[in-house]
């Protein structure tokens, strides 16, 4: 399983068409409105970076959306014994 970030940037007055269409994909499993650089994010699990590699290029296709930048993600489970800060 691969978990990412996708945020992406939007054409202005098209957010919530982009953020409609967003709601549609498999994959996505929070979207969030940003205020800033960025105007939405994409918490995201797939099978695999190819999964996330086709998800991203849907999006980057999609109409209103300027561009993306797409983090990987791990999920942060305890490693080692309590207080462990790193594994």
């Amino acid at each position: 399983m691969v978990y990412g970030i996708i945020m992406l940037k939007t054409v202005p007055g098209h957010e919530r068409r982009v953020h409609s269409t967003l709601r549609g994909l498999s994959g996505i499993r929070t979207i969030y409105i940003l205020f800033g650089d960025f105007d939405l994010l994409l918490d995201v699990q797939v099978e695999g970076l190819l999964a996330l590699n086709g998800l991203v290029e849907r999006i980057r296709e999609m109409e209103g959306v300027v561009t993306t930048r797409t983090i990987l993600a791990h999920a942060f489970e305890r490693c080692g014994p309590p207080g462990t800060v790193a594994c």
